[in-house]
Protein backbone atom coordinates (compact mmCIF):
# COMPACT_ATOMS: atom_id res chain seq x y z
CA UNK A 1 0.00 0.00 0.00
CA UNK A 2 2.75 2.45 0.88
CA UNK A 3 4.12 1.71 -2.74
CA UNK A 4 0.82 2.74 -4.15
CA UNK A 5 0.85 6.26 -2.17
CA UNK A 6 3.93 6.97 -3.68
CA UNK A 7 3.22 6.55 -7.09
CA UNK A 8 -0.22 8.43 -6.32
CA UNK A 9 1.50 11.65 -4.79
CA UNK A 10 4.49 11.33 -7.50
CA UNK A 11 1.77 11.15 -10.47
CA UNK A 12 -0.22 14.26 -8.66
CA UNK A 13 3.44 16.24 -8.31
CA UNK A 14 3.48 15.58 -12.11
CA UNK A 15 0.01 16.88 -13.24
CA UNK A 16 0.78 20.51 -12.71
CA UNK A 17 4.45 20.71 -13.38
CA UNK A 18 3.27 19.32 -16.61
CA UNK A 19 0.52 21.87 -16.73
CA UNK A 20 2.64 24.85 -16.18
CA UNK A 21 4.93 23.89 -18.40
CA UNK A 22 2.19 24.27 -21.31
CA UNK A 23 1.04 27.47 -19.87
CA UNK A 24 4.41 28.71 -20.49
CA UNK A 25 4.37 27.38 -24.01
CA UNK A 26 1.31 28.86 -24.91
CA UNK A 27 2.06 32.23 -23.64
CA UNK A 28 5.54 32.35 -25.33
CA UNK A 29 3.90 32.48 -29.05
CA UNK A 30 6.61 33.89 -31.62
CA UNK A 31 3.61 34.92 -34.09
CA UNK A 32 0.85 35.67 -32.16
CA UNK A 33 -2.73 34.58 -33.23
CA UNK A 34 -3.86 38.01 -34.37
CA UNK A 35 -0.80 38.49 -36.39
CA UNK A 36 -1.58 35.37 -37.91
CA UNK A 37 -5.10 36.75 -38.80
CA UNK A 38 -3.59 39.56 -40.65
CA UNK A 39 -1.42 38.17 -43.01
CA UNK A 40 -3.55 35.30 -43.55
CA UNK A 41 -5.93 38.50 -44.79
CA UNK A 42 -3.73 40.17 -46.35
CA UNK A 43 -2.80 37.29 -49.04
CA UNK A 44 -6.20 36.64 -48.83
CA UNK A 45 -6.86 40.09 -50.79
CA UNK A 46 -3.41 39.67 -53.01
CA UNK A 47 -4.39 36.57 -54.22
CA UNK A 48 -7.32 37.87 -54.97
CA UNK A 49 -6.77 41.05 -56.73
CA UNK A 50 -4.02 38.48 -58.51
CA UNK A 51 -6.71 36.16 -59.67
CA UNK A 52 -8.93 39.26 -60.70
CA UNK A 53 -5.80 40.44 -62.47
CA UNK A 54 -5.00 37.40 -64.21
CA UNK A 55 -8.31 36.63 -65.37
CA UNK A 56 -9.05 40.15 -66.96
CA UNK A 57 -6.15 40.51 -68.62
CA UNK A 58 -5.07 37.14 -69.24
CA UNK A 59 -8.20 35.12 -69.90
CA UNK A 60 -10.52 38.08 -70.92
CA UNK A 61 -8.21 40.34 -73.22
CA UNK A 62 -8.54 43.40 -70.93
CA UNK A 63 -5.81 46.28 -69.97
CA UNK A 64 -4.72 44.74 -66.35
CA UNK A 65 -5.14 48.19 -65.13
CA UNK A 66 -8.93 48.15 -65.81
CA UNK A 67 -9.69 45.59 -62.95
CA UNK A 68 -9.09 48.27 -60.38
CA UNK A 69 -11.11 50.68 -62.20
CA UNK A 70 -14.69 51.03 -60.90
CA UNK A 71 -16.72 51.26 -64.32
CA UNK A 72 -15.35 47.86 -64.77
CA UNK A 73 -16.62 46.29 -61.72
CA UNK A 74 -19.98 48.43 -62.66
CA UNK A 75 -20.24 47.01 -65.84
CA UNK A 76 -19.52 43.62 -64.51
CA UNK A 77 -22.23 44.02 -61.84
CA UNK A 78 -24.61 45.37 -64.50
CA UNK A 79 -24.60 42.56 -66.67
CA UNK A 80 -25.34 40.18 -63.88
CA UNK A 81 -28.28 41.47 -62.53
CA UNK A 82 -30.01 42.17 -66.41
CA UNK A 83 -29.06 38.75 -67.35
Amino acid sequence: MDVTNEEQKGSEEKEPKERTERKRLSNNRRFPILLRIIVVLILAAAMLAIGAIIGYSVIGGGEWRDVFDIDTWRHITDFWLTS
